[in-house]
């Protein structure tokens, strides 16, 4: 169904915006060429409008590297050297959360809430699933391992084998007294 009286409204509101966006180049133009009674063209008024609203952006990392490991963000891809990794993607999601905080231990937790975008924590071994999936993926038969499970409390992805075979494993302990244990080791290799 045709509405000519919105269409009328929308095209009036936009010939205002057109017109004094033009007026605006126009009167920079002048201000900063002197004045100039030659009319511009219409590409020419679209670049300097382009040109005066583009602003310096920086270049985002596209692609994420922990060790031999990399995550192409664009691509969706993964390799590891050069063995590629075929990734699932939510296998791509968890990987790119964990490069991201690399030789940082991960609850479940927070797994569950910010890969899965849980609100609850529920009781499955969603997370077991997948990490022991990602983890025959990534590291493969000749690799040195880079994702350590610390039992009972998360899990860490770290390019340096020392780093992950120094984090305790807090099987007995209280999760604050092996929070305590492990902070000092991932804050001080962390770059």
């Amino acid at each position: 169904m045709d509405h000519p009286i919105e269409e009328a409204a929308t095209h009036s509101l936009l010939s205002n915006a057109v017109e004094k966006m033009v007026n605006e180049v126009l009167e920079a133009s002048q201000q900063s060429t002197g004045s100039s009674d030659q009319p511009l063209s219409l590409v020419g008024i679209l670049s300097r409008i382009e040109s005066s609203v583009r602003s310096p952006v920086e270049a985002r990392e596209t692609i994420l590297r922990v060790g031999s490991l990399e995550l192409d963000l664009n691509d969706h891809t993964a390799k590891r050297g050069t063995r590629p990794i075929d990734l699932r993607p939510r296998e791509f999601k968890l990987l790119k959360y964990m490069m991201q905080r690399s030789d940082q231990l991960l609850t479940r937790a927070n797994l569950l809430k910010e890969v899965w975008h849980y609100k609850i924590v529920p009781e499955t071994n969603v997370i077991a699933v997948h990490m022991g999936r990602l983890r025959r993926k990534v590291d493969g038969s000749n690799d040195a391992p880079m994702i350590r499970n610390v039992r009972g409390k998360g899990f860490v992805l770290s390019a340096t084998t020392a780093l992950s075979k120094s984090l305790p494993d807090c099987g007995g302990s209280s999760r604050e007294r092996c929070l305590q244990q492990i902070r000092p080791l991932t804050n001080s290799n962390h770059v």
